[in-house]
């Protein structure tokens, strides 16, 4: 796997942190902030999308806000796990609602999956369902969340990439 960064130079990361902190920002904006013509900016953002480095642009929703829709992380074992099992799980956890997110991990669990439910008997009824449906044996332990402190979109996206600077040495 090549390291897609020695592709890029400053003007791409900055109009990368520019779009991760405001997506709305406008090709004119964001010319002027990072010192190149809006139609210069844009073509680099093609670029960047085709190197699916941008991969969408999206709106933070505030879930609990929104439908007061509580979030669970749940640790996911698959019980005698096998490629093909695998597989079966994420096929299935990939077509559920209430699933906002799923992290295949290394460690003594094999998923993260993010949970939106309305209380604590919706997620329950979430998960009896996944585990009659997806004929997939699995054991999980369930990490309701009390707050959100921090998110990809809140991410400082020059402070990150400057922190792998001294591995390339």
């Amino acid at each position: 796997m090549t390291d897609s960064r020695k592709d890029l130079d400053r003007i791409d990361i900055k109009i990368l942190a520019l779009l991760q902190r405001q997506g709305r920002v406008t090709k004119a904006a964001m010319g002027e902030l990072v010192g190149l013509s809006a139609s210069r900016c844009w073509e680099r953002m093609k670029r960047l999308e085709k190197s699916k480095i941008i991969r969408g642009y999206h709106a933070e929703v505030d879930l609990g806000r929104l439908a007061k829709l509580s979030t669970f992380v749940v640790q996911i074992k698959l019980t005698d796990y096998s490629y093909a099992k695998a597989k079966v799980f994420e096929a299935g956890v990939a077509d559920l609602p209430n699933v906002i997110g799923c992290q295949a991990v290394l460690g003594d669990v094999d998923y993260l999956i993010t949970i939106a439910a309305f209380g604590i008997e919706h997620y329950q009824t979430i998960m009896e369902h996944m585990l009659d449906t997806l004929n997939v044996s699995f054991d999980y332990v369930t990490l309701p969340v009390t707050k959100k402190l921090k998110g990809e979109a809140s991410l400082d996206l020059t402070a990150l990439l400057a922190t792998g600077q001294d591995l390339e040495a």
